[in-house]
């Protein structure tokens, strides 16, 4: 089926969006929206809902008959999962022109079969096993409630059959089981005992939801675990435990066999593209079977999800969760988003840390993942609705875009427009000859834009020969978050600890609604409070204070002003040299150690068990405590009262008795090594419990306490403690500098 793609102008819209928000959760507060080609509509919305919780979406729109169209992946094989960008490249490898892609069906979490229907190409690989489905047309796409597909297996040689509805599934003790080449090149992967009838096809073609293909039984395997399909051959298969021999009795080898499948739903049945589903949460644009609804799930979480027009329109939909930025939604307000936006279906699909959006941006390379999956990296998921198109790249310049478009940007700021264009086929492509901008509210010239004085949208046309394109950017009268961030490594500012003649550039970062604003960085100023150093007219502070000195610097930007606290280094002479001056070092930067004085570290003195607890308190974040420790030898107003009861609420120490936690007792090592390990979880520091045996490598490991042999073991298998020739000396006093390298190599 031959499509030709046509791309439009980019159109970008702030008040008024093609996709409507309101019911579910929440009025959008922010919209904007690309037409990336003739029929296919990409929009970026944020929403609050009615206590204020944020939601942000992404959404493809796509028109039947568009120059785009979905297809239906189930990666390489049924079993086994992919990340998005690894199921482009495979898209890609096969000869599809890919423009986008979404995550489709849930799949089993150990072995990433998709856990309902698979129909690629006509082809039938994957059966529905009681799951709705999802197909996709040329003129749009239709959900299925519950379909069957039925594989009737007639030996014509005897004159038995044989009828199953599962195909590449994980076996069970349920019934048979029919095995296709497209399930794993490596085996059935079946785990226990069972018996195969190996069929060789010889004619008829693929399997289809409805059809035949002919047959000769090649093989007839007994007892194995798995067993291999290979190329054109299928296996039918049950586990000993399903108690179905007889059926095995049907079949012996030479056997002439035809294999039928029929539909239980005829439309579906004539779909080339079909995806399994979760639940179908409206239909005929009313709530679909609530009672069966994923109780799981319901809760606000990330989201997939499709939602289907009377007009054939399909909206592809997902929404980040789990975050500050977005809070995600429940299956309820999913339901009333795409209700809201004239979708007459809707249909949850996968979600969670699966949920994944990738398009070919204009100005970008490759795809972009335009949201923020909650694992915080790509996940490996079942399978995917991928968007292509037939059309041959021409390499010539059709559309043009901002590279910046969407963004807020400060009113009355000035910036270079930056631009980017795609050709007939979304590939950004070179932009040649000269571009005329105009801008709705704000002003262009020499291709700088000058922002209006007042907020709103303003949009910005352009062209250049043939080519043409608008965007637009969001003018903002004032940030509502103003971050101060090292330069160098993005690394946020509020508190700075820094040497003599040191420097560090300010970078400054204005927010709005949580999303980066423009604006005219000549327009920044920095003041300096204390006699720490001088800071330029371009952000760049030179520490000159004497050790010790402590101030701020203030900036003023975007309506806003941050300040950042400071300290000037100490230079510790007795940690000159020492094997643990880094740790040292970084501790203090991180406010987490202190000097015994203002110049000495004190590295070879013993720890307090009180001061241990602190520096975790610290290193944690020093987080509020809702109750006292009710230790009876810790006072209220001692200098690491709320540290002891973190400590023991966060389940760090229980004390030396109920009632007593000694706190200016020495801290030995192996007391060390279990309160820095039950406090891995509060310092985000992720870990593996070991084996009690790797304490084996120690000469004195038999030596460490039972309480400790885990923390021990542990510390020790994440490379965070190493002992000292070859001991680990557990009940001796853990000194200061023991005490930073061990807590440096656990939290940095």
């Amino acid at each position: 089926m031959k499509k030709a793609v046509s791309l439009l102008l980019a159109l970008s819209l702030l008040a008024t969006c093609a996709l409507a928000y309101g019911d579910g959760t929440g009025a959008a507060t922010y919209t904007n929206e690309w037409a990336l080609a003739d029929g296919l509509t990409y929009e970026n919305a944020v929403s609050r809902n009615s206590s204020g919780g944020r939601v942000e979406t992404f959404s493809l729109e796509l028109q039947p008959y568009s120059g785009v169209y979905p297809i239906v992946l189930a990666c390489d094989t049924i079993y086994g999962g992919m990340t998005i960008n690894n199921m482009i490249s495979y898209a890609e490898s096969l000869g599809y022109n890919v423009v986008g892609a979404v995550n489709a069906d849930f799949g089993y979490w150990d072995t990433r079969i998709p856990c309902g229907m698979v129909v690629e190409d006509g082809i039938y690989k994957s059966s529905p096993e009681g799951n709705h489905a999802i197909a996709f047309t040329e003129d749009g796409a239709f959900a299925s409630s519950r379909p069957e597909v039925y594989i009737t297996l007639e030996n014509n040689t005897t004159g038995h059959v044989a009828e199953t509805t599962h195909l590449n599934k994980t076996r069970a003790d349920d019934g048979l089981y029919l095995y296709s080449e497209y399930f794993s090149t490596v085996s059935t992967r079946t785990s226990s005992s069972g018996w195969y009838v190996i069929l060789r096809v010889i004619g008829g073609g693929e399997l289809s939801l409805e059809g035949g293909m002919e047959c000769e039984v090649a093989d007839i395997v007994e007892g194995e675990d798995a067993v291999m399909i290979g190329e054109d051959h299928l296996v039918l298969t049950a586990s000993d435990a399903a108690g179905l021999d007889g059926e095995l009795a049907k079949f012996g080898i030479g056997d002439s066999v035809t294999v039928s499948t029929s539909c239980s739903d005829p439309d579906l049945a004539r779909a080339e593209w079909v995806s399994g589903c979760g639940n179908i949460l409206a239909l005929d644009g009313q709530i679909y079977e609530r009672e069966w609804w994923d109780s799981s799930i319901d809760e606000a979480n990330p989201r997939t999800a499709i939602g289907i027009r009377d007009d054939g329109s399909v909206v592809y939909y997902v929404m980040d969760g789990r975050s500050e930025a977005s809070r995600g939604s429940t299956l309820d307000e999913l339901a009333e988003d795409l209700l809201s936006m004239g979708c007459s279906t809707v249909i949850n699909m996968d979600g969670g840390g699966s949920s994944a959006l990738a398009l070919r941006m204009p100005g970008s390379e490759g795809f972009t993942v335009v949201n923020t999956p909650s694992d915080g990296t790509l996940r490996s998921v079942c399978s995917y609705i991928l968007f292509v198109t037939d059309e041959s790249p021409s390499g010539t310049a059709e559309n043009i875009f901002l590279t910046e478009d969407g963004s807020y940007i400060l009113a009355g700021s000035s910036l270079p427009l930056e631009l980017a264009a795609t050709d007939n086929a979304m590939r950004t492509v070179p932009l040649t000859g000269s571009v005329r901008a105009s801008a709705s509210r704000g002003s262009v010239s020499g291709g700088v834009y000058t922002a209006p004085a007042s907020a709103g949208a303003d949009v910005i046309s352009l062209s250049a020969g043939s080519a043409a394109g608008s965007g637009t950017l969001h003018v903002v009268a004032a940030a509502d978050e103003l971050r101060l961030v090292d330069a160098a490594d993005g690394r946020e500012l509020s508190r700075l600890i820094i040497g003599q003649e040191e420097s560090v550039t300010i970078g400054v970062q204005p927010l709005y609604d949580l999303r980066p604003v423009l604006f005219d960085e000549s327009g920044v100023k920095y003041s300096v409070s204390g006699q720490i150093g001088v800071v330029s007219s371009d952000g760049v502070f030179i520490a000159s204070g004497a050790p010790g000195a402590e101030g701020s610097i203030t900036v003023e930007a975007a309506g806003l002003s941050a300040t950042v606290e400071v300290k000037i280094e100490v230079e510790f002479a007795d940690m000159k040299g020492h094997w643990a001056e880094e740790a040292v070092k970084r501790l203090y930067e991180a406010g987490v150690v202190t000097g015994m004085t203002d110049t000495t570290f004190g590295p070879d003195g013993t720890m307090r068990r009180c001061d241990f607890v602190l520096m975790l308190y610290r290193a944690a974040g020093s987080p509020a405590v809702s109750s006292a420790g009710g230790f009876t030898d810790v006072a209220s107003g001692a200098y690491y009262a709320q540290a002891v009861a973190w400590a023991k609420e966060s389940g760090i120490t229980t004390g030396q008795t109920e009632t007593t936690f000694a706190p200016e007792a020495t801290l030995t090592r192996q007391e060390g090594f279990t309160f820095l390990y039950r406090a891995l979880g509060a310092l985000e520091v992720s870990y593996d419990v070991a084996d009690t045996a790797v304490l084996g490598g120690f000469s004195d490991g038999a030596s460490v306490a039972v309480w400790a042999a885990e923390a021990a073991a542990t510390l020790v298998d994440m490379g965070v403690v190493q002992g000292s020739g070859g001991a680990l000396n557990p009940t001796g006093g853990l000194t200061r500098a023991e005490m930073a390298k061990m807590l440096a190599s656990a939290i940095f």
